[in-house]
């Protein structure tokens, strides 16, 4: 194989080097060209779509939205003197929305146009109407790419300048989302939306938008309550976003084990933590055993008498006769006996810092009926990824239910038809730069069909017989042959025919050629 590519090469070379340099020109050129032509195709089908993220900028906002975009890894491009901030096409609604959650741009920008093309007999109203309109339907294609949203609706009530300078109405804005089967939605991705509606439209607060589900719960109250809440209860926004981080941590060890147990998507976990962000100082003392350190014992005596004593009665008004008496005498003693003990204790003033866990409530949902013992099973194994504390107060929950697939299914058929609809548009791709390459081969191989056949040696005829050695004009056949039949020497028929034989034997192609070039003048 070697061996044939180095031969083919080699007539290749040989053959380049016997074209004219014209050729070589046009050869170079088309080929050239076909190279270009099969950049251009590779380039289209392997570069990003960029399409206008947020346009009219300033220098800050700008900056804040590219520096984000650098923290998220999404590709981008400034245009337009850097007002306008354009990202690949696949990426635009799901970057909105997740720049929008973070407050990302701060302040009112623009968004993209698909109508800027207006008629001549439109008023300024019609033009601001079909801008709104427009911006409307930009808006709904942003929050239709949230996970879990099937559809949208985006109304704003953008209130006519007023005359004469009087106070008007401020903006509001309503947002109609249809939810998925099963699906909901966080209250950051609540407040992302209100946010990249407010920041869309001049003059509209956040707290005018409205976000409402197809059962007519009004989404957006859920996360203007939670915010008066805090402000009422005296916790900051940095208290409320620990409390989700924690939540969200512990939920994510128990969905990572889960997967690792149960499959992925088997289970769902929920969990809600509460914090105490209280400052408190424990002080506590711990009593050891007692030990004796002294003892007294005191002794006391006492000695008394006792005096005569006359019996109480009528015994002792009747007249006797008087004797004396001795009086008796009395000892008594009494012994005291006092311990002295001491008591080891240990004091300890313990600092509780904020932020502890207080309550804890999980609840696990696992895709098949459970029966008891797998119930236990599970509830233990989570009890102790999660750290729930049962005698603490925390609550638990595992139920065993089949899952309902019909929003997964849909998202599936939906993402292989794109798939698809990406493969077609690469098929077609590749297939336009196929053909550009076949019509380059086609053009070269056309060229070196038509290029033009090599000359022939001009071949000079012997001169007749008997003519003078200066004279050098070719003779053609028919004046050859009438010569030689004037001549009727057979000795010029013997010399042409010697000479042919010759030729024969030490050139044949030229002799062939002679030959072909004598038969067209004979006919």
């Amino acid at each position: 194989m070697n061996d044939r590519a180095q031969a083919f090469l080699s007539r290749l070379r040989e053959w380049w080097k016997s074209q004219p340099s014209s050729k070589k020109f046009r050869l170079g050129g088309l080929a050239a060209l076909g190279i270009a032509l099969l950049v251009a195709g590779w380039a289209v089908v392997t570069s990003p779509d960029w399409q206008p993220l947020y346009t009219n900028l300033n220098a800050r906002t700008a900056g804040q939205i590219t520096a984000q975009l650098n923290t998220m890894k999404i590709p981008y491009q400034l245009t337009q003197g850097g007002s306008t901030v354009e990202v690949p096409k696949k990426d635009v609604n799901q970057v909105r929305v997740s720049l929008a959650d973070q407050n990302i741009p701060s302040t009112s920008v623009g968004l993209p146009s698909n109508s800027l093309a207006f008629s001549l007999g439109e008023t300024s109203q019609e033009i601001q109407l079909t801008q709104l309109a427009d911006l409307e339907a930009t808006l709904e294609a942003t929050i239709n790419s949230i996970n879990g949203i099937r559809s949208s609706r985006v109304l704003i009530n953008q209130p006519s300048p007023s005359l004469f300078g009087e106070t008007q109405s401020s903006a509001t804005a309503s947002v109609f989302v249809d939810l998925a089967p099963g699906a909901s939605l966080s209250p950051g991705q609540v407040r992302g939306i209100m946010n990249l509606v407010a920041h869309s439209v001049s003059g509209l607060n956040v707290n005018q938008v409205s976000v409402v589900d197809q059962a007519g719960t009004v989404l957006s109250a859920g996360v203007l309550n939670n915010t008066a809440a805090a402000s009422v209860s005296g916790m900051s926004g940095a208290e409320l976003s620990a409390e989700r981080q924690v939540s969200s941590q512990i939920r994510n060890n128990v969905q990572s084990m889960l997967s690792q147990v149960l499959g992925p998507g088997n289970a769902v976990v929920q969990v809600s933590a509460i914090l105490n962000f209280n400052h408190s100082t424990v002080h506590s003392v711990q009593y050891g055993h007692s030990v004796l350190s002294s003892k007294q014992v005191q002794t006391k005596t006492s000695t008394g008498s006792t005096p005569p004593s006359t019996p109480v009665g009528t015994a002792g008004n009747t007249p006797t006769v008087t004797t004396s008496t001795a009086p008796s005498s009395s000892k008594s003693s009494s012994q005291t006996t006092i311990s002295n003990y001491k008591v080891g204790s240990t004091t300890t003033d313990e600092t509780v810092p904020a932020g502890q866990i207080q309550r804890l409530t999980v609840a696990v949902v696992v895709d098949k009926k459970l029966s008891a013992a797998e119930t236990r099973q599970l509830k233990s194994l989570v009890a102790n990824a999660a750290g729930v504390n049962l005698k603490a107060g925390d609550q638990l929950t595992v139920v065993g239910m089949p899952f309902n697939r019909t929003a997964v299914s849909q998202a599936v058929a939906a993402m292989q038809k794109a798939q698809r609809a990406q493969s077609i548009r690469q098929a077609v791709l590749v297939a336009l730069a196929a053909a550009a390459l076949l019509v380059v081969i086609l053009l070269i191989r056309r060229t070196l069909k038509n290029r033009p056949a090599p000359e022939v040696p001009v071949m000079t005829l012997p001169t007749a017989v008997g003519a003078q050695e200066d004279f050098q004009e070719p003779m053609s056949v028919a004046e050859l042959l009438n010569e030689m039949r004037a001549a009727k020497e057979p000795t010029i028929s013997d010399q042409a025919r010697q000479r042919l034989d010759e030729m024969a034997k030490n050139d044949p192609e030229t002799a062939a050629r002679l030959l072909k070039a004598w038969m067209e003048d004979e006919s």
